[in-house]
């Protein structure tokens, strides 16, 4: 019976103990008061507690807070908790903050480094390592830890005002290709970004071409994604270029004052290339003509109900004179309002339209309209099919047409012919 007693106690306190230890790992993080009245010297509870109140928002905006006082003693807590358990970086990164606070910038480097090298996850270290060698002009160190805060935290936001001044650095630069040419999974989102953080809207297209012939060659979202901010900003000359500059050798020969009017290639996401946006109850699609499954032309089927037509679109860049606009349709077009094509300036209006697509066409037959691209004012242009509803009601359309070998061409050369 005395053995009895002394394994029930045994066994009583070693449950305790699991339970104790396992609640306090728990309240550490939940509820590190709670976790220090049951193990006053509970390290993470300690660390948890001197960050709450570190980096507490109204702390931050009220300086008087973080008095000498208040921070010598956070420093003897945290110091405290890593006597007990010395590896946690959140701690480092802790004494990091305090030592800055206090004045001593050799000690807060020296546990911000401290805290990176335990734990490239300590964003705060990270980004505090990053900037102090950025300001250094130590790029490659700048480069590793912006590297690392971008793939822990994806905070683009935060890497790109530094990353960019180094993109426009000669010796900076070098790191930043470097780091692209890895490919690492944050890139895309840096091209997306880059231009509002440069000064100069060729700094992207530099770095682009030294990616140009690597493994990791720029990607088609990456360059579409470029060109479009290019547009945005009214740059189409040079959005123009880059898109020449990136397109295969093999489909140069097809770019004339309109890319892709037989609908052969798959829409590359380009700019210059056709585009449309989502819709509701329209399909649109590049498929196999029915007579002749080896040719493609732009099928758009509507309905049922009432549709949301996407407006499909092209940017062109023609220099001023008259142009011809021709192309090929058949099928149905069923509605109060037909679909209709047009030339307009970017930043101007409608220099040219087609006549309303409404009715049945049984065969392919011809359309066309001419346009003139005006001396000035228009260095851009779009060429757009809509649909021509007015109203809600007149959005009710239904049936299927097919477009194929569009084209534009200066009128000059039709008469010609």
């Amino acid at each position: 019976m005395p053995r009895l007693t002394v394994f029930v106690i045994v066994g009583l306190a070693l449950c305790w103990l699991v339970v104790s230890h396992s609640l306090v790992a728990y309240w550490s993080a939940t509820a590190p008061q709670t976790a220090l009245f049951l193990r006053s010297k509970e390290p993470k509870a300690l660390v948890a507690l001197a960050d709450a109140e570190l980096n507490d928002k109204g702390a931050q905006e009220d300086d008087k807070q973080l008095t000498p006082e208040r921070l010598r003693r956070l420093r003897e807590q945290v110091q405290a908790a890593v006597m007990t358990d010395p590896l946690p970086s959140r701690a480092y990164r802790l004494l990091g903050q305090i030592a800055e606070l206090q004045g001593f910038a050799n000690e807060a480097e020296k546990f911000m480094r401290a805290a990176t090298r335990h734990s490239l996850n300590e964003s705060f270290a990270v980004y505090w390592m990053m900037r102090k060698n950025f300001e250094r002009k130590n790029y490659a160190a700048t480069a590793y830890y912006a590297d690392a805060l971008l793939r822990s935290t994806n905070r683009i936001d935060v890497t790109l005002p530094v990353l960019a001044r180094m993109s426009e650095d000669k010796t900076g630069k070098r790191e930043i290709e470097k780091l692209l040419s890895a490919n690492p999974s944050w890139r895309s989102s840096f091209f997306s970004a880059l231009g509002g953080y440069v000064t100069d809207a060729r700094t992207p297209l530099e770095l682009f071409f030294s990616l140009k012939d690597t493994p990791a060659s720029p990607t088609a979202e990456e360059l579409n994604a470029y060109q479009a901010w290019l547009i945005k900003h009214d740059l189409y000359d040079l959005a123009y270029y880059v898109w020449l500059q990136f397109m295969p050798s093999e489909k140069l020969e097809g770019v004339g004052f309109l890319y892709n009017g037989d609908f052969e290639a798959h829409p590359s996401g380009a700019p210059f290339d056709w585009q449309w946006p989502a819709s509701k109850n329209v399909i649109a699609d590049f498929v196999s003509r029915p007579q002749n499954s080896l040719d493609h032309a732009l099928m758009i089927e509507f309905g049922p109900g009432q549709v949301e037509f996407p407006t499909i679109n092209q940017v062109i860049m023609l220099p001023p004179g008259p142009y011809l606009f021709k192309g090929s349709l058949m099928g149905d077009v069923v509605g109060p309002r037909g679909l209709q094509w047009s030339v307009s300036c970017i930043k101007g209006g409608t220099i040219g339209q087609s006549e309303m697509i409404l009715g049945s066409f049984g065969n392919w037959r011809n359309f066309k309209f001419p346009f003139t691209v005006p001396d000035s004012g228009c260095v851009a242009q779009s060429l757009q099919l809509t649909l021509a509803a007015r109203s809600a009601s007149e959005q009710l359309v239904s049936g299927e047409i097919w477009f194929d070998d569009i084209s534009i061409s200066r009128k000059q050369e039709q008469m010609k012919k």
